[in-house]
């Protein structure tokens, strides 16, 4: 399952059988109830795209029905796996190599993936120990930072940004 910026959550959605809706009334960027994917018409290009491939992961594990307990970290847990399960459809090492090759800026590496920052966040702190290896076979690089290192940079930046918005 390579897709990385091939990937079309729309298309996607629309084989799975789930109608995509722009919606004002939705409360965030985007929700999922009964086959329906409304998302907010504020968003960018890439956050839409972010917020419908994470959607679609709603929608196959059917968590409309199943997946919410009603328990605030129960809920956040399964939030963080839903959008770990989108990142890697969004993000492959390949392309994620060849973004980092452009720029290391955050936001320029994820323009480029076609992503938001917070998605290219969780999908760096979601590399397995092999896809880090992979990614710095592919980069050449000489200077290796610790895998721990770069999770942990990522991590701040991830919560810095859910305490700005």
């Amino acid at each position: 399952m390579e897709w990385g910026r091939a990937y079309d959550p729309y298309r996607h959605a629309e084989v799975l059988g789930a109608e995509v809706v722009v919606s004002a009334a939705v409360a965030g960027w985007g929700d999922y109830r009964g086959g329906r994917i409304r998302i907010h018409p504020l968003l960018n290009q890439a956050e839409a795209r972010c917020t419908v491939a994470h959607e679609i992961v709603h929608h196959e594990r059917r968590d409309d029905v199943l997946g919410y307990c009603g328990v605030y970290w129960l809920d956040t847990r399964l939030e963080r796996r839903v959008h770990a399960a989108a990142s890697r459809r969004l993000i492959v090492v390949t392309e994620l190599a060849d973004a980092l090759r452009w720029s290391d800026e955050p936001d320029e590496v994820a323009e480029a993936l076609v992503v938001d920052v917070r998605t290219l966040c969780l999908r760096v702190v979601d590399l397995s120990r092999r896809e880090f290896d992979e990614l710095h076979k592919r980069l050449g690089t000489w200077e290796r930072r610790a895998l721990d290192d770069v999770r942990r940079s990522a991590a701040r930046r991830l919560r810095s940004s859910r305490r700005a918005g």
